[in-house]
């Protein structure tokens, strides 16, 4: 079973979305698991059961229904865990220690990448390398913010995905409709944030190999 583990510091930087893409992915690949830690606003839960009538490939649970030894046992190839956000330093090196790899999106916003490079310094201090970040939301030409992000985690030495994911409504609209961004009708983003997100499964494939 390979466990990987979506947090943030922060809210609002498609935390949620990121994991629930990510076990659409990863359902093609094998048996996959999509853990919900955020027993307040259960956030993925509530998107992956709204539309009673759409089929997802991936099973969902509750972080209190979970334990490694259950699902080892029930033989899930992929656990996907949407931590309950809010990770503090030492929490992100605990996450990533019990995990295959980390993910930990962020949003450019146009402000200092510092307060980012700063709460991951934990990880580079206790020599964990098994975590990326996550560029996401990131608005079009000529809007820079993305760019400059990446150019400062670079010089930072903080590993990134090659792949930012683009803004699109169509995240919104999956989310309200209980849908897979994929499957967002009417909106030709959708197809573009879903390969957006197929890039990236391609290298958490690669890092978790």
């Amino acid at each position: 079973m390979k466990l990987i583990s979506v947090a943030s510091e922060k809210g609002g930087v498609g935390k949620t979305t990121t994991a629930v893409t990510l076990a659409a992915h990863l359902a093609v690949k094998g048996n996959t698991l999509l853990v919900d830690a955020d027993e307040r606003l259960q956030s993925a839960s509530k998107w992956t059961s709204k539309n009673a009538g759409y089929t997802w490939a991936f099973e969902t649970t509750l972080y209190s229904n979970f334990t490694r030894q259950t699902f080892e046992r029930d033989a899930y190839d992929f656990v996907v865990l949407d931590t309950k956000g809010g990770e503090g330093q030492e929490e992100l090196v605990d996450l990533a220690r019990n995990s295959a790899l980390l993910i930990v999106p962020t949003k450019p916003d146009g402000v200092s990448a510092d307060g980012l490079v700063a709460t991951l310094a934990p990880l580079i201090g206790h020599d964990v390398r098994n975590y990326r970040v996550l560029i996401t939301d990131v608005p079009p030409a000529p809007n820079a913010d993305g760019l400059d992000l990446r150019l400062e985690l670079d010089r930072a030495e903080i590993p990134m995905f090659s792949r930012d994911i683009r803004h699109a409504v169509a995240v919104s609209k999956a989310a309200r409709e209980g849908v897979s961004v994929r499957d967002v009708k009417g909106d030709r983003y959708a197809k573009l944030v879903w390969l957006d997100y197929e890039v990236v499964v391609r290298e958490v494939m690669r890092d978790v190999r």
